[in-house]
């Protein structure tokens, strides 16, 4: 494999080192500021994190890819998270959707029919003597009736639309038929009564009917009312009637422009949230793609290519078994990433992480440090542990394949940092130029970088020629990145 696809790694980080030697940057958590990579690497030498490709720092290279819910800021590696699981239906819950909307005016017209029937009750009872004595009591037990249809269905959740369409039909033909309701004309001084629930049945055509009936409507029962108050069975009125009128028709007119814009503004939002939700899942889909495109691009190149150029390369009987060694392993390792799903796996300890780099590293052609560092006891998801160990000890082999022979120094070191964790691999070896490195490589970018970004963490590559490399991957859990 090239050297410009290789992540050979540098020496132990030293305060105050040499140019093309830098300290690793915490990632930004929303605690401060991101440390800058002009203020820690050198003039020459290149980065590579995850981070925007092709920002530029004091004579660096800031290379890297960004995955979801990471960001970064020019001239910084910090990056902030958001969790990807966050549902955006949840957001709209206290906003203005269509139910709410029919559930709000059911109660409203629930209300006023059962109000306004009551307070219409000592008006038919004054009136009781100039009514039919068959029509007028039919007319007030059917309206009384679809009023109590009305509440019933606010109750029960269900038939809102018919109740209130028989409602508004009921109130017309009362209103229609008040000719027949009266056995004589009404003293002048007095309203028909059902001209005090106009407004109700006005309500409940504004919710029952389509807006263009629901106008034919409101503009028919004002009309019907001011004839039928011109008449002597409606007390001939005369101006009164007119104004009365035009009261209903304003009350009811608003009531219905209320409805309307409230109705069509519910739908704009219903059809925004059902958008937002389409495009979030639509979202999850893709990073789910993306993830697995990256842990396939990584097993391809840590396993099979890596087997197939050491069986290439063999040509002694040692190297020959190692090939031999390196094929089984590469099949195990297909074998279990097909049937296994770590988010299933118990989580892992940085003392288990650290063991399982140290024996991956050991059975490499050249020594390689592992540091005994205190790592405490925190424990990490297992597909992050998979992710940081994998990347680790791709980064390991770059650094035996391309750093140079058993006389570079080699080191891995696992350290806890807060609740998370901080790996450094670095060696002293011949570093290289990562800008160079063609697009169509795997082994940074994928085995390393992208590797690690997919599980919400931070990978940076610090190298140049002759410099050597040190590569450094970073996790924090999400509650940690929140604070």
């Amino acid at each position: 494999m090239a050297a410009a696809d290789a992540a050979s790694t540098s020496g132990p980080a030293r305060a105050g080192g040499a140019a093309g030697r830098s300290a690793s940057a915490r990632p930004g958590n929303g605690r401060g500021p991101a440390p800058s990579g002009a203020g820690s690497t050198g003039a020459g030498s290149t980065v590579v994190g995850s981070t925007v490709v092709g920002s530029t720092v004091v004579g660096s290279t800031v290379v890297g890819s960004t995955a979801v819910g990471a960001s970064s800021s020019t001239g910084g590696s910090g990056s902030e998270r958001a969790p990807l699981g966050a549902d955006p239906s949840r957001s709209v819950r206290a906003t203005i959707t269509q139910a709410s909307v029919e559930r709000a005016f059911s109660i409203l017209i629930a209300v006023a029919a059962l109000g306004f029937g009551a307070t219409t009750v000592p008006a038919v009872l004054a009136q009781l003597p100039y009514l039919d004595p068959v029509w007028g009591p039919v007319v007030a037990c059917g309206l009384a009736a679809s009023f109590l249809f009305v509440g019933a269905s606010v109750f029960i959740r269900r038939a809102a639309q018919l109740a209130q369409i028989t409602c508004a039909l009921l109130f017309l033909v009362a209103l229609v038929t008040w000719p027949l309701t009266v056995a004589e004309a009404i003293p002048s001084d007095q309203v028909p009564w059902p001209w005090w629930l106009c407004t109700v049945g006005s309500t409940a055509a504004a919710m029952g009917f389509a807006p263009w009936r629901a106008t034919v409507y409101t503009a028919l029962v004002p009309t019907v009312y001011v004839v039928i108050r011109l008449t002597p069975v409606g007390g001939d009125a005369g101006m009164r009637a007119l104004l009365d009128g035009v009261y209903t028709a304003i009350l009811s007119g608003a009531v219905l422009v209320i409805a309307v814009v409230l109705r069509r503004a519910a739908t704009a939002v219903d059809a925004a949230q059902a958008t937002a939700v389409r495009r979030y899942s639509h979202a999850i889909r893709e990073h789910a793609t993306e993830v697995e495109r990256v842990q396939v691009d990584a097993i391809v190149h840590d396993s099979v290519l890596t087997t197939l150029l050491s069986a290439a390369r063999a040509e002694t009987v040692d190297a020959e078994m190692l090939a031999a060694r390196m094929a089984r392993n590469a099949i195990d390792h297909l074998e279990a990433a097909a049937s296994d799903d770590p988010a299933d796996a118990p989580p892992v300890s940085l003392v288990e992480l650290r063991s399982r780099i140290g024996e991956a590293v050991g059975a490499l052609a050249a020594p390689v440090r592992v540091q005994d560092t205190r790592v405490g006891s925190a424990r990490i998801p297992a597909p992050v542990a998979d992710a940081l160990a994998s990347a680790a000890i791709q980064a390991a082999v770059n650094s035996v394949q391309h750093a140079g022979g058993p006389d570079v120094d080699r080191w891995v070191a696992v350290e806890q940092r807060g609740a998370g964790v901080h790996l450094e691999v670095g060696d002293d070896g011949a570093g290289f130029d990562l800008a160079g490195i063609p697009a169509e490589r795997l082994g940074v970018r994928r085995s390393i970088v992208e590797r690690v970004v997919a599980v919400s963490g931070r990978a940076e590559v610090v190298t140049c020629p002759g410099g050597g490399t040190r590569v450094h991957l970073d996790w924090v859990p999400e509650a940690e990145v929140q604070r």
